[in-house]
């Protein structure tokens, strides 16, 4: 794809996951070295006591790199605007993604300003509603594979999505997704991934 060449996709996963085939890297000289040559770069953090620290540490350098090297010059010469797109998988055991502490500056920088500087995320959690409220404000679609009804009343309440209507057929589908950026936001079904 041409636009790789212009976007970089960071996966932090702290339980080491790789599920996208991807380099991995446990420091973040590695992840910009790696980011160099690769679309596509795994983060695993390597020390459950600096999860928090080493997300932070990702997100500034991608912000960073963002600054340092605005855009690339394509094959005919005209400039092309850098975007990065950062996903912290379970984010639920990072204190800076949990609605009872507050997060930190760099996981702030990411969610409030991100968008407007072409560095997209997307955090997956297990619960709609351990999500920090500075998030929720902020959160442009979900994705969703079970929903508890602790979590259909915050989805109902905070985004003005009802997913209750689709929750039988959600075992025969596996997962779903909403754009909450339209008028009347609708889940869509999409079957199983084989």
């Amino acid at each position: 794809d041409p636009a790789a060449a212009y976007h970089r996709t960071i996966f932090i996963s702290p339980k080491q996951e790789d599920i996208l085939g991807a380099p991995v890297v446990s420091d973040t000289r590695a992840l910009q070295k790696s980011l160099e040559k690769n679309s596509i770069v795994s983060y695993h953090p390597i020390d459950a006591e600096y999860y928090d620290e080493d997300v932070d540490a990702v997100i500034e350098t991608v912000f960073n790199l963002k600054e340092e090297i605005p855009t690339i010059k394509d094959d005919d010469g005209v400039e092309r605007e850098m975007s990065y797109h950062v996903i912290v998988d379970d984010a639920q055991i990072l204190s800076g993604f949990d609605s009872r502490k507050t997060p930190s500056s760099s996981v702030k920088k990411l969610i409030i300003a991100g968008r407007s500087k072409l560095v997209k995320s997307t955090i997956v959690i297990h619960r709609f509603a351990a999500l920090p409220r500075v998030i929720n404000g902020n959160v442009s679609d979900l994705v969703a594979l079970n929903v508890s009804a602790i979590d259909m009343d915050v989805t109902k309440r905070l985004f003005g999505v009802d997913f209750q209507p689709i929750m039988e057929d959600l075992v025969d589908y596996r997962w779903v997704y909403v754009d909450l950026l339209q008028n009347n936001p609708t889940p869509i079904k999409y079957a199983p991934v084989m």
